[in-house]
């Protein structure tokens, strides 16, 4: 069984990078999308993804940091491009733990659907309690065009369909795995197989019987079982669903 994980921003620097690859693979999580969060970040994920097949780099600057960082320095970013890149973001809006810089957010977010365009690539998008400015910045910047995912959908049922109908994916963390999480399970039942991928958001939201511990690659087949419960199908045939979801985003049909 091979599993692919859609969302992995572990600090490269704060962890055994090769142990913990080692555990995934052990696990059979043979694709992930390592997502930085800075430049620095960025470039640490790249080289992390360039040291073995079947891993892959997201570029962006998280909505957290929009203080800190101006559209000139997402536009930047454009040097790291490559094969290894597959995606841009993660970038959105986070009005929970940032919420004084809603404006500077909504620049940056701009800033990174024009280079996802002008990189011709998928959007990984944050969005935390911030639905409708999530919204409206895609519909404004037709950033739909360009196709993506809502990683760690964190919406009901209505907020999926309508991203659903303008051909997003939904990333489903662990956190289906809590008790209470009905509203993700019902979204998960809700939304049909092939747009929906399977993330860690390592080091965050460990799924049961992980949870308070640092999340990994390695437990995304608790989440996995979960979903695949959910859905009423077999394990084998969520991972293999999810694993070509992963394929036709980030890499085009390929790999």
């Amino acid at each position: 069984m091979r599993l692919a994980d859609s969302h992995n921003h572990i600090h490269f620097g704060e962890c055994d990078t090769a142990a913990m690859l080692k555990r995934a693979l052990s696990a059979g999580v043979a694709y992930q999308l390592l997502v930085g969060i800075d430049p620095d970040d960025c470039r640490r994920a790249l080289d992390v993804a360039m040291s073995e097949p079947g891993l892959y780099a997201a570029i962006g600057i998280h909505p957290q940091l929009a203080g800190r960082y101006a559209p000139l320095d997402v536009q930047s970013l454009s040097e790291l491009a490559g094969p290894k890149v597959v995606a841009v973001g993660e970038t959105g809006f986070d009005l929970y733990r940032t919420p004084a810089t809603e404006t500077a957010q909504s620049e940056l977010f701009r800033a990174h659907i024009e280079l996802a365009r002008r990189l011709t690539l998928p959007l990984v998008i944050h969005d935390r309690q911030a639905h409708d400015q999530t919204l409206t910045v895609l519909d404004e910047t037709d950033g739909w065009s360009l196709g993506g995912v809502m990683h760690c959908f964190s919406g009901d049922v209505s907020l999926a369909r309508t991203i659903l109908d303008k051909g997003f994916y939904l990333s489903i963390p662990g956190v289906i795995t809590y008790k209470n999480a009905r509203d993700l399970v019902a979204v998960a039942a809700y939304a049909p197989c092939e747009r929906l991928l399977i993330e860690t958001d390592a080091p965050y939201l460990s799924p049961q019987p992980y949870r308070g511990k640092p999340n990994e690659p390695a437990y995304l087949v608790e989440t996995l079982a979960c979903l695949a419960r959910i859905k009423e199908i077999d394990i084998d045939e969520m991972a293999a669903i999810t694993v070509h979801n992963f394929h036709t985003l980030f890499l085009k049909g390929q790999g």
